[in-house]
């Protein structure tokens, strides 16, 4: 079938089909990489190099058989759940029986199994959870395959090879088995090819994803190498599948000599982005502001009267002369500590001033001095007088308006601000490069340093010190002229240059993306052509998820043929076997799987109609169908198989389980006494089994061998009798006592055995769920009555003296004693062999 699909597909996809049928396994790494450049090449997406894939020749093949394996032992166990050290059993090639109480170890030994068989419900296994440090988890493994004895050793992997072959069954499983859709755990090789195929196709649709995303998402960062402005950019910031190449080819320049043409044109642009006129209007401006501020300055010293100046000047002494000796006569007669200079004239000014405070607030007294608020006397009076001739005398007044009109001649002087002239003189004074007006303003300069110490002192000034001021003042003013002239013309520049600059910077905008068009031309070409390439695998891409269904409905077609017809007659043989409810099997496959789905009718989920028991041995029966579809040629393991089934149903599964350990190894874990009892007998006749007890006696999983479920025998019982009779002789008083109640307690133990075992034949026993007619005429009825009496009276005696019997108060106080005890069981004895010596 495969080969009759590929050969009407592609070739690449019959390169897949032959290299997955040649050799069995799916493409490894390097086919996979050369079934996608066959597909590339195929699509004349590179160039054809490989050669023509022809036609496949259907050839029929039969797989390799499988090597039996057999599990012989599993020991050292350790790590596990918290199973003693060192643990282990020997599985029977047939069947094996694994019982125990729940909670004695049993599930620690499944886990294991299921470990090794990457089970469905393979557990996390952990150690003791109550040491004190963790244990590494190991076990010996022992097996064969074919005929070579081999071994393993597990160390808590999940799914070693060859063990992965073996099928288990416990409760967990039964959801899988009833209700979900499961795949077979093992199918037929050939099956497997269509897996195979589904992977090698995925394989080369996986390539051609990665190939579209490396085409579309790798950056070229050929964007940044374009300025912004060019009208290029658009057209290269969105290349792609649908860019016009031969657009951009239009726009680039070949010419070999752009590189010169940029040059020229970036130090035209340099020279205009230089803007050297900006920095000479700065200058210009400076040179303005200093001509302004200088010829102001020599204009107001050109206006300066240094006549009128030397002339009030001259009056204010002769004021202050006159001042100071009319104050010297009007205090002649006064008793003065000292001179009256000007610290004497602040102190009376002090208190004219106190005096109108005084009068403003209506507190002043012309009788009481104005400080120590004492009468004041004539002497004091005439003083007073004087005082205030002193303050309102005429020439006072003369001296402050002579000093005002001082201020207003000498004012425009002293405010001049020369700090910026004098910063701008000094830049200029050891240079040879001054500038034309640099001799009238040292000379400014100067004259005000000199102006103004003479002012500030009240000196004279001499007329020739001002007399080439004006002159000055005329050339800085013409000088200032000029300059703003020039200023004007130089804005006047500006505002054409930047005009200019906008326009070259324009051409060279353009100039550069052209040249880098035509340098970058084979990586936009091969962007351009990767985007168109990515377009068409796009396309190429789409038919691949039919293809792949195409190959799964092929997988579902054969599936029916090779798993499907065969599973559902397995399945109805292992459902009649176990009496499981009927139902129907859909059989449904995705991605070339096969599946199997169990429905009732009106399509119900088992789960949600049948019991738990019908959903358990139904579970059994797909259990069994799978193992049983492919050949069974691995342990079939059962792990607590027939909890919730009814006695009818547990003697059918045990009965199945014996039928499948006559050809196979079958290991079972149970707790359940009469299912353990009833493999035993039905495995007697062909002795293919081994019975294990797990205890937890010394320590959880410890496992012994048996023959069979543990119950009392006559040998044992004997044994156990003597040994208490034996050990009562050697006591006294209370221990004595303790022992002979013992003794009685295990011979009404050996009275129940005696009668089930010997004198009913064992027609009916404990633990075994059938009545065993045959044995009904080894009874002896002769011999019956006298045996019945001795065992029920002495029975009934020992029933008296044990503490599982409630007693009256009257025979609580009657103690058993040994001879008692000895004697009864001397009785039991000779009754025993009486009944067996009995002929009938």
């Amino acid at each position: 079938m495969l080969g009759e699909w590929a050969n009407s597909s592609d070739e690449w996809v019959r390169y897949i089909v032959r290299q997955v049928l040649s050799g069995g396994d799916p493409l490894a790494s390097d086919g996979e990489a050369q079934a996608y450049t066959l597909f590339r090449q195929e699509k004349a997406l590179d160039a054809r190099e490989l050669p023509i894939e022809e036609s496949l020749a259907i050839l029929e093949r039969e797989d390799d058989a499988i090597e039996p394996l057999t599990l012989t032992s599993i020991s050292a166990v350790t790590g596990v759940n918290a199973l003693v050290d060192g643990g282990g059993i020997e599985p029977h090639e047939g069947l094996t029986i694994l019982f125990g109480e729940n909670g004695t170890g049993k599930t620690g030994y499944s886990r294991v199994f299921k470990a090794l068989a990457a089970s469905r419900t393979a557990d996390v296994i952990l150690g003791d959870i109550k040491a004190a440090t963790p244990q590494v988890q190991s076990a010996l493994v022992s097996y064969t395959l074919g005929s070579e004895l081999k071994t393993h050793t597990w160390t808590g992997q999940q799914g070693v090879a060859p063990f992965t072959r073996m099928s288990i069954f416990d409760s967990p499983s039964v959801s899988f088995h009833v209700d979900d859709d499961l795949e077979y755990v093992y199918v037929p090789a050939a099956l497997a090819l269509f897996n195979h195929v589904i992977a090698g196709i995925k394989s080369v649709q996986t390539q051609i994803d990665q190939a579209i995303q490396d085409l579309r998402s790798g950056s070229t960062g050929i964007a940044s190498r374009f300025p912004r402005g060019a009208t290029v950019y658009p057209l290269i910031e969105t290349l792609g599948a649908s860019t016009d190449l031969e657009q951009l080819k239009a726009v680039a320049d070949p010419d070999p000599n752009v590189d010169a043409r940029i040059g020229d044109l970036r130090r035209t642009v340099a020279a205009l982005e230089a803007n050297t006129i900006s920095t000479e209007i700065k200058l210009r401006q400076r040179v303005e502001r200093i001509l302004t501020q200088a010829s102001t300055a020599a204009t107001v010293i050109a206006d300066f009267n240094v006549v009128a100046y030397d002339r009030e000047l001259a009056t204010l002494v002769e004021l202050e002369v006159d001042y100071r000796t009319f104050r010297v006569a009007l205090f002649e007669a006064a008793d003065l500590p000292a001179e009256p200079d000007d610290t004497w004239s602040a102190f009376l000014e002090s208190g004219e001033a106190y005096q109108a405070h005084l009068s403003a607030l209506g507190a002043h007294d012309a009788e009481r001095c104005l400080y120590c608020r004492q009468p004041v006397g004539e002497a004091a009076r005439s003083l007073i007088g004087k005082y205030s001739e002193y303050l309102e005398d005429k020439i006072t007044t003369e001296i402050a308006a002579s000093k005002t009109r001082l201020y207003v001649l000498t004012e425009p002087v002293t405010s001049i601000q020369a700090g910026d002239l004098t910063t701008y003189a000094t830049e200029y004074a050891d240079t040879d490069d001054k500038p034309s007006f640099h001799a009238e303003l040292d000379r400014t300069l100067a004259l005000i340093v000199k102006l103004t110490e003479r002012l500030r002192f009240a000196s004279n000034v001499e007329p020739t010190l001002t007399e080439l001021a004006s002159s000055d003042a005329e050339e800085l003013a013409a000088a200032l002229v000029v300059a703003t002239q020039a200023l004007d013309d130089l804005r006047k520049q500006a505002a054409t240059r930047a005009e200019t600059l906008t326009t070259k910077k324009k051409e060279l905008v353009e100039l550069e993306a052209a040249a880098e068009l035509t340098r970058s031309w084979t990586v936009i070409d091969s962007h351009v052509r990767d985007a168109k390439q990515a377009d068409r695998l796009t396309l190429l891409a789409k038919p691949m998820p039919g293809l792949l269904r195409s190959v799964t409905g092929l997988a579902k077609t054969a599936s029916d043929r090779m798993i499907n017809e065969s599973f559902d007659m397995l399945f109805n043989e292992e459902r009649t076997a176990l009496r499981a409810p009927e139902l129907q099997v859909e059989f449904v496959g995705r991605q070339g799987r096969a599946q199997r789905r169990k429905v009732l009718s009106g399509k119900h989920r088992p789960s949600k109609v049948l019991s738990e028991g019908e959903q358990k041995v139904l579970a059994m029966a797909d259990f069994l169908a799978e193992a049983r579809l492919t050949g069974i040629t691995a342990p079939v393991i059962f792990d607590d198989p027939v909890s919730s089934l009814d006695h009818r149903r547990v003697n059918e599964v045990a009965k199945r389980i014996a039928s499948l350990a006559e050809t196979t190894q079958v290991i079972v874990f149970t707790h359940d006494i009469l299912f353990a009892s009833t493999l035993l007998t039905l495995m007697e006749s062909s002795k293919r089994c081994s019975y294990f007890q797990i205890t937890d006696e010394d320590g959880k999983g410890q496992v012994t061998r048996a023959t069979g479920p543990r119950w009392d025998s006559l040998s044992n019982l004997k044994k156990k009798i003597n040994e208490t009779i034996q050990a009562a002789r050697s006591q006294h008083g209370d221990a004595r006592a303790a022992l002979v109640r013992t003794g009685y307690n295990w011979i009404r133990a050996w009275c129940e055995v005696f009668t089930e075992a010997e004198l009913l034949q064992g027609v009916t026993q404990r633990y075994q769920p059938n009545v065993r007619m045959t044995n009904l005429a080894k009874i002896k009825p002769g011999a019956l009555p006298a045996a019945v009496e001795t065992v029920n009276r002495i029975f009934e005696e020992a029933c008296r003296y044990i503490d599982g019997h409630s007693q009256p108060l009257p025979s609580l106080n009657v103690s058993p004693t040994l001879a008692g005890l000895e004697a009864h069981w001397a009785e039991l004895t000779q009754a025993r062999t009486a009944y067996t010596a009995a002929v009938e």
